[in-house]
């Protein structure tokens, strides 16, 4: 019998959206000041995330803070949204100041089932032009439901190892301000405790690809960057950046690798 859920979600495939952006030079300044690093002229690999992100309508924010599902991206039936990875292109870095175009497309739609359950992936290809291309990336979102219960690493208040680091919940809240990304598992702790069984507030994946992107290609250069997500990082968990060659990741506190990343 057709699933018409899983029918909505593929006649998605195809579906385009068009943004243009005056690349104004406060985003970019706001993210260097959360970085700690001199405000660019040019934009280095992942920093175009902190543009072309449109204000919502309240009548269109979905129950978890982002855009509801449906209106661009497909209404995937899963309570839980991340992103699992993606590669980004960078042709010639952008330019603060010069307007650019974004064509966002879903690409494909695929439903698999793994150790977790049945999961739902997303492809979606965004091509940036500022005089010509500029910007060409692939990006991964995968839908799935609650999963088991996730431990913390350490309570709020416990030492952090050294050599390590944790993102307190003021950077996630000024990330999330930076880049207009409502997700309420970045600064609601009853939410993320509650509906998704998080222990604690969930750093940002993209967040955690610009740390990897910014330590493989310090200055803005063309450069193709592939990045992948593996596992969770809380607000509470220590993590450590670690590269070697063109490869870099991110490591926690208990070993685990949280995200991987390499440029080629």
């Amino acid at each position: 019998m057709p699933d018409p859920n899983r029918e909505a979600c593929l006649a998605c495939i195809g579906r385009e959206r068009r943004l243009t952006d005056a690349m104004a030079p406060e985003p970019a300044t706001k993210l260097a000041a959360l970085l700690g690093v001199t405000p660019p002229d040019r934009l280095p690999t992942t920093w175009h995330w902190a543009y072309f992100n449109p204000a919502i309508a309240p009548e269109n924010v979905g129950h978890d803070g982002h855009e509801r599902l449906g209106l661009f991206l497909p209404p995937a039936p899963f309570a839980r949204r991340m992103w699992a990875g993606g590669q980004v292109e960078i042709v010639k870095p952008l330019q603060i100041g010069t307007p650019a175009e974004k064509v966002t497309r879903i690409a494909d739609v695929a439903f698999k089932t793994g150790r977790s359950g049945e999961m739902c992936f997303v492809t979606v290809t965004h091509d940036i032009h500022q005089d010509g291309l500029s910007v060409r990336e692939t990006q991964t979102i995968v839908y799935r439901d609650r999963g088991l219960e996730v431990a913390a690493l350490r309570a709020p208040n416990d030492p952090v190892p050294d050599g390590y680091k944790v993102v307190p919940d003021t950077t996630l809240v000024a990330y999330s301000a930076i880049t207009q990304n409502g997700h309420r598992i970045h600064w609601d702790r009853d939410f993320c405790r509650t509906v998704e069984g998080y222990p604690s507030l969930v750093v940002h994946g993209p967040l955690l690809a610009t740390f990897l992107a910014d330590t493989l290609v310090p200055e803005p250069a063309p450069c193709r960057f592939a990045y992948r997500a593996t596992a969770p990082v809380f607000d509470t968990s220590p993590f450590r950046i670690l590269s070697e060659d063109q490869k870099a990741w991110i490591e926690r506190s208990d070993k685990v690798t949280a995200m991987e990343a390499r440029i080629f």
